[in-house]
């Protein structure tokens, strides 16, 4: 069973480029259906359009924490 949530913490690399590190990603093994599997995907893309927006320092190298939700469409 996949969390309904993806956590993720949006950051920067040391040369300043957008970088998220995922929380909660299902590990090796995991079984999805399609649907799950498109609603981690719709998450994963979100972040990554998240991550490239958010406006970080570089002197602060600035972490944002966010959630997207995983539910799969039809449930």
């Amino acid at each position: 069973m996949m969390d309904a949530k993806l956590n993720v913490v949006l950051t920067q690399t040391s040369g300043g480029k957008p970088l998220m590190t995922v929380q909660n990603l299902p590990g090796e093994g995991a079984d999805l259906t399609p649907a799950q599997a498109r609603a981690l995907a719709e998450a994963l893309l979100a972040a990554a359009k998240d991550c490239e927006g958010v406006p970080m320092d570089r002197r602060t190298f600035g972490r944002v924490k966010r959630s997207y939700d995983m539910i799969p469409k039809g449930v």
